[in-house]
């Protein structure tokens, strides 16, 4: 029961019984007002007051990459009257746990006053909302204490965290107009021969070929392949039916940070790049350049999830029309069966290019006991689970 409906209770008690006792005129009902007045009385003591505290929440960093520490400070500021006992109490989001320091203080707060609760947590990959903060205070006579639950909107991303990767070569049947680090089949400016062509005034003449010119008596230029830059689209495969999820084997979690290294790799080499993340429902990062795309494409990463939609079940369905055609796709999937090869095939006939990245659930359960098997026997189990 609250503080109004117990006051009003108590009040309505000591009231009845002295109005009957008043209109009988007997003393002995009066005199059963008077444990009602005094309850009455200690309620109002009790009482903390109206409680005028702000509290502030500062996480620093808000957004991080895997595996770094977060520091996180939950202040209380007493702008009113003093408070007897204060207890302030973090309440952590799900999957979080305090690394160091203390979630909770409880301390007197007095006018003017400050209490500071300040901890570390190191959470793994995801998007984080904070609860409502538990608030307590007890009065100077109060055995119980009033809880209050307060909003501070403050949220935390967690990326994945991209590794760095060794060149990978792309040859996409179409690429963009600005110079690059691609392969773009087409004689111009480059570095690596690409043939020979009828000289055409306004040629440069350091580029052209001599010995042809000796054997031919026409003048040849030579010409090299022109290195553009191209579209990429990076599509992780979020089905639950194609990952095997165990605590010695999660491919999602790599597939993941798969995704994100790969996505940063060809941004570095100023390619256009997107990313589908093919699952519960198609979220689709609209391709772009540089370190804002980086940024977006990481941030879509911290949030992705398994999902078993049956109407995504199958990579058939992948919608190819948000891709330009001819354009270079890769895909980040541990392949759920024989349909999901058939599926890339089509994606190669359609004219594009398509990498495949699987995640192996073998590399992370052998990681996951080096140390407490020997070698000979993880080579064993692992032929016979391929087996």
């Amino acid at each position: 029961m609250g503080y109004r409906a117990r006051l009003a209770v108590a009040a309505g008690m000591t009231a009845a019984f002295v109005s009957i006792g008043i209109v009988v005129h007997d003393g002995r009902v009066l005199g059963l007002a008077i444990p009602y007045l005094v309850y009455f009385t200690w309620i109002v003591l009790s009482h903390p007051g109206k409680a005028e505290v702000e509290i502030r929440r500062k996480i620093h960093p808000a957004r991080v990459p895997v595996g770094e520490e977060i520091e996180v400070v939950l202040t209380a500021e007493n702008h009113g009257p003093d408070i007897t006992s204060f207890g302030l109490e973090e309440v952590l989001p799900d999957g979080v746990t305090a690394a160091d320091g203390e979630t909770s203080a409880l301390a007197p707060l007095p006018t003017g006053g400050r209490i500071e609760v300040s901890y570390t947590i190191r959470p793994s990959r995801g998007e984080y909302e904070f609860p409502p903060v538990v608030v307590k205070r007890w009065g100077r006579f109060s055995s119980a204490p009033q809880v209050e639950r307060i909003e501070i909107p403050s949220s935390l991303l967690v990326f994945p965290r991209p590794e760095p990767l060794e060149e990978i070569v792309i040859r996409p049947r179409r690429t963009l107009v600005y110079s690059g680090t691609v392969k773009a089949n087409v004689g111009g400016a480059g570095i690596d021969f690409f043939g020979c062509r009828h000289y055409v005034p306004g040629d440069d003449v350091r580029r052209i070929n001599w010995r042809a010119y000796a054997r031919s008596g026409r003048l040849v230029v030579n010409e090299y392949e022109q290195e553009r830059i191209a579209d990429v689209n990076v599509i992780l495969d979020a089905r639950a039916r194609a990952h095997h999820c165990s605590p010695t084997a999660d491919t999602f979690e790599a597939a993941v940070h798969a995704a994100a290294s790969l996505a940063t790799h060809f941004l570095a080499q100023g390619n256009r790049v997107g990313l589908l993340i093919y699952g519960d429902i198609l979220d689709w990062t609209y391709p772009g350049f540089g370190r804002t795309q980086r940024e977006r494409i990481l941030d879509s990463l911290a949030a992705a999830a398994l999902g078993d939609k049956a109407v995504f079940e199958d990579l058939r369905y992948i919608p190819t029309r948000l891709f330009p055609s001819r354009s270079q796709l890769v895909v980040v999937s541990p392949l759920a069966g024989e349909e999901d090869v058939e599926t890339l095939g089509l994606l190669r006939t359609r004219g594009y290019q398509v990498i495949l990245v699987t995640p192996d659930p073998l590399d992370r359960w052998r990681e996951a006991n080096t140390g407490k098997t020997d070698a000979a026997s993880l080579q064993l189990a692992a032929r016979i689970i391929r087996l």
